[in-house]
């Protein structure tokens, strides 16, 4: 089962969300990767908003939430809490930031020149590589319930390893009841499942446009 954490009614996730949205575009084009496989930008900013909507959709994606105030919400929660906010590097565009047992702390998440996310490492032959951040995430909170601790980032400040333990996300505000009833059915099936199940047409398509346990 996938815990998680709603912030009192009184932050500012909705704020940080929408100052996120309105300068995005422009953002994305800048932070392109130079050296991008030859491809049209039309194909990573399709990528890239289709992860925008799908951050949206989890409740747990702050947008230009400030690393500072990122690490004041989540010092008094639990280790493995986390959130996805707008990256201040102006060479990377998302940041994951986690309550680790050593405090807050925050890493990047690159975009690669073959149109991919993955955590910023040292070690970047042996860090996996996903078409969607939100499927990044899931991955790792997966590793984590399996107890398989096999996975590192790197500190963008002291650049030393942190062990990678995403446990809980910190949601801005309670989603809405059919997206938290599409995730329950994807934590109870298995990948493949949900597209069998007797449902209206409408309805899987709904279930499969978010394919997330988070």
């Amino acid at each position: 089962m996938v815990d998680s954490t709603v912030c009192d009614p009184g932050t500012s996730y909705e704020v940080h969300r929408r100052n996120g949205a309105q300068d995005r575009p422009a953002k994305m084009r800048s932070r392109l990767p130079p050296n991008a496989k030859a491809r049209s930008t039309e194909f990573d900013l399709q990528r890239i908003m289709k992860t925008v909507n799908l951050l949206e959709a989890s409740g747990w994606y702050w947008g230009s939430l400030p690393g500072g105030k990122a690490k004041a919400l989540l010092r008094p929660k639990q280790d493995g809490t986390f959130l996805v906010r707008d990256s201040e590097n102006s060479a990377h565009l998302f940041s994951l930031s986690v309550k680790t047992p050593r405090g807050p702390t925050s890493v990047r998440i690159q975009y690669t020149e073959d149109g991919k996310f993955r955590l910023d490492s040292d070690k970047k032959s042996d860090t996996p590589e996903f078409d969607c951040v939100v499927k990044l995430v899931n991955y790792y909170m997966a590793e984590t319930i399996a107890g398989r601790d096999k996975h590192f980032w790197l500190e963008p400040s002291g650049r030393r390893e942190v062990p990678v333990k995403l446990c809980r996300p910190l949601k801005g505000q309670v989603p809405a009841l059919q997206h938290l009833c599409r995730t329950v059915i994807h934590r109870h099936r298995t990948d493949g499942e949900v597209d069998k199940l007797p449902l209206p047409a409408p309805l899987r398509k709904f279930l499969l446009d978010y394919p997330y346990k988070v």
